[in-house]
């Protein structure tokens, strides 16, 4: 999906007001005819063309703070990497997801050892 900046839009809609031809001002500014009606949409319901900040969901994608999440890792026991997202969170406040912790672990070169724990 292309993104278009806020003075291509207000260009694209001064144009359609002035000329009242959907079809030319897509030619013009090379857009779609959908995306035209949804600026002129758009600004009809909210007054304006700037696009809201998006609220980022979910668990955050990475560590905050490494040097303590290895100082955890290095004190912590656990035989799978499934056993850290609980205690993960319960030490940091914060959780992260499980893909995080897999990622983290295998950066810090840690492996099974002997079959019982990481280290």
């Amino acid at each position: 999906m292309a993104k278009y900046s806020l003075e291509t839009k207000k260009a694209a809609l001064a144009r359609y007001r002035k000329t009242d031809y959907k079809a030319e001002v897509c030619k013009e500014f090379n857009i779609s005819r959908v995306t035209l009606d949804a600026w002129i949409k758009k600004e009809e319901l909210t007054g304006s063309l700037e696009t809201k900040p998006r609220k980022r969901q979910g668990a955050p994608t990475h560590i905050k703070d490494w040097k303590a999440f290895q100082d955890f890792v290095k004190k912590q026991k656990f035989q799978n990497i499934s056993d850290l997202p609980f205690l993960f969170e319960k030490e940091f406040g914060y959780s992260v997801s499980y893909a995080v912790l897999v990622k983290a672990i295998h950066k810090l070169g840690l492996k099974r050892r002997k079959g019982r724990f990481y280290s």
